[in-house]
């Protein structure tokens, strides 16, 4: 089959590879319809990440259509379409997914209903099952409502359809009044403009009307500075990216020790919801449930062929839609 593999540090080629077959235990084989490229991706041609994938074959997230199950595997999973990120259950039969075929544990994927275009979801499930572990952590740590400083970016919805979902009270804090107006179209009903003259006041008051003291930061630098200060007593700020730290990070001592202010690190894999196979399990089935919700949806900016890999990797768009390789004819 085909395959988008990695060479070396920033080069991937186009290979000839094995195509799987007979489903190692507890693993799927799927025929891939859509792959995404998301930020894991560039990590892994970037040489950030190891790649843990037979003949070194690309590609963390997808949707496909199951067409065999190994030993293990529900029969619950035969047949169904599928949207998968292969970086939560890591083994030697790994199989990437810029290829024709891929071969995953199936902890690695949420069966999507059948009423839905499949494409849609072809870089979802990362993005999904971050909120999801994060609202786990939280409520475990004693928090009941969220910031977030991801505005409406595939995250920031994504946290918005979970908390939605499971009734979370929520601060989505977004750039500009075209980034509220997207997510006021997605039911959003807690947004602040973070160029708003009256910002600071307005996350003041409404982060202790709502009792949001966890912060899930995907931004850093001066933004978060601002919300050090003006959330609640007892406060967390969970960082998960630094998309702002071309400035500085200013906190005071007096908001860490007055305020019980605490920061700390936040990552997918150091959930217990990843981390723990049952957890896991449990989280994929829950997903599941709600994963036709529009939130998770992923946008889709230009679509390629494998063979177009150069021109993939080199797509860039303002507004964050993904490229996206399509394994189908194109109209």
């Amino acid at each position: 089959m085909k395959a988008i593999c990695f060479k070396e540090k920033n080069v991937v080629t186009l290979n000839e590879v094995q195509t799987p077959k007979n489903a190692k235990k507890e693993h799927l084989i799927i025929k891939m319809k859509a792959s995404a490229i998301n930020l894991g991706d560039f990590l892994v041609i970037t040489g950030a990440f190891k790649s843990d994938s037979k003949y070194e074959v690309c590609g963390v997230s997808g949707v496909g259509k199951i067409i065999e199950i190994g030993e293990g595997v529900s029969q619950e999973y035969k047949g169904k379409n599928v949207a998968v990120y292969r970086a939560l259950q890591v083994t030697d039969d790994t199989v990437g997914t810029w290829s024709e075929y891929s071969q995953l544990h199936y902890l690695n994927s949420v069966i999507l209903p059948d009423n839905v275009n499949i494409e849609e979801y072809s870089g979802s499930l990362v993005n999904t099952i971050t909120p999801y572990a994060f609202l786990k952590q939280i409520q475990k740590e004693g928090h009941s409502g969220i910031i977030c400083t991801a505005g409406n970016s595939a995250t920031g919805r994504a946290m918005l359809g979970i908390c939605l979902a499971y009734d979370i009270p929520l601060i989505s804090i977004v750039r500009n009044a075209e980034g509220k107006k997207q997510l006021k179209e997605l039911n959003a009903k807690n947004i602040l403009i973070e160029s708003d003259p009256n910002f600071e006041a307005q996350l003041k008051e409404l982060s202790n009307q709502l009792n949001a003291t966890a912060v899930f930061d995907g931004v850093g630098g001066e933004l978060i500075s601002k919300i050090a200060k003006n959330s609640p007593r007892n406060s967390t700020i969970y960082s998960y990216g630094f998309l702002g730290n071309d400035k500085p990070l200013t906190i005071h001592t007096s908001d860490i020790l007055m305020n019980g202010l605490t920061i700390k690190g936040f990552g997918n894999f150091m959930t217990e919801t990843v981390q723990n196979i049952d957890k896991l399990e449990i989280a994929l089935n829950d997903l599941s449930k709600i994963i036709d919700m529009p939130h998770f949806r992923t946008k889709v900016g230009k679509t390629f062929h494998l063979k177009e890999f150069n021109e993939a990797l080199n797509y860039k768009s303002e507004k964050g839609e993904k490229a996206v390789f399509y394994h189908r004819k194109r109209e």
